[in-house]
């Protein structure tokens, strides 16, 4: 299998229908690309999952959890059930051009790139999502947490759409303890502690849905939880043989 898609989804009936046949005749428009296309529905109390299954669309498959798990629950539940030998994860609404899926996807299968993620701040790309004053301070202000604490260079550690090469994805995903919105800070922190190869891309947006981020609390929660990273790296909680192996750069006798 050339390409795993998995596409964690919360009460997305309005738009699920969209976001499948959308994504399924694009990857089915790519030449000699093994694919499968993986829904996950994070416990939705409307019809997403059966919205999506009614559309008997080949190499599509729906994972139902039974509860909401979050944004990283379902991500992580839909990477363990993937196989492709790349693998990328969008949100359900698909915001961003689907060029960037093929882009990262060559990326990871000819050049081997460890992860390859989308930058909204990049040179080419778009997005044009405004902004209320109060939600500009406080993202400035989380980025900049972020960035002098956990991830250094990174700029953009919340794009929705990011890339791994399967034997990473097959390590790196069953350690994530956080289940919510900061699991993308998380991956990232233990990418860069295991001194992974990541690639940054910019991404157009396509369609700008309204958020489900509560910026105060969801923020200020999320602070928390990436505050606890280093003392659980330092814990041990991240130690992987696997990770280790794919990191390796022995050089030396």
């Amino acid at each position: 299998m050339d390409l795993s898609l998995v596409i964690p989804i919360y009460n997305g009936a309005s738009y699920a229908a969209n976001s499948a046949g959308l994504v399924h005749s694009y990857l089915s428009s790519i030449p000699n690309l093994s694919f499968e296309i993986i829904f996950v529905d994070d416990g939705s109390s409307d019809q997403t999952s059966n919205v999506i299954r009614s559309l008997a669309l080949p190499n599509v498959r729906v994972l139902t959890l039974p509860a909401n798990q979050g944004k990283f629950g379902a991500v992580k539940a839909g990477m363990s059930a993937a196989n492709g030998r790349c693998r990328i994860f969008t949100d359900g609404d698909i915001p961003y051009e689907l060029e960037a899926i093929k882009y990262m996807y060559s990326i990871i299968s000819e050049r081997h790139v460890h992860v390859v993620v989308g930058d909204r701040n990049l040179k080419g790309s778009e997005y044009a999502e405004q902004l209320t004053p109060i939600r500009l301070v406080l993202t400035h202000i989380f980025t900049f947490f972020v960035r002098s604490l956990v991830t250094a260079g990174l700029f953009d550690t919340q794009c929705g759409l990011k890339g791994f090469r399967g034997d990473v994805a097959e390590a790196l995903f069953p350690m994530l303890r956080d289940s919510g919105f900061s699991g993308d800070v998380e991956l990232l922190y233990i990418c860069l502690k295991y001194n992974l190869e990541i690639k940054r891309v910019p991404v157009r947006l396509r369609r700008s849905a309204p958020s489900t981020v509560r910026v105060v609390n969801h923020g200020l929660r999320m602070l928390r939880r990436i505050s606890r990273l280093r003392r659980s790296w330092k814990k041990g909680y991240y130690f992987s043989e696997k990770m280790e192996k794919i990191a390796d750069q022995t050089y030396w006798s």
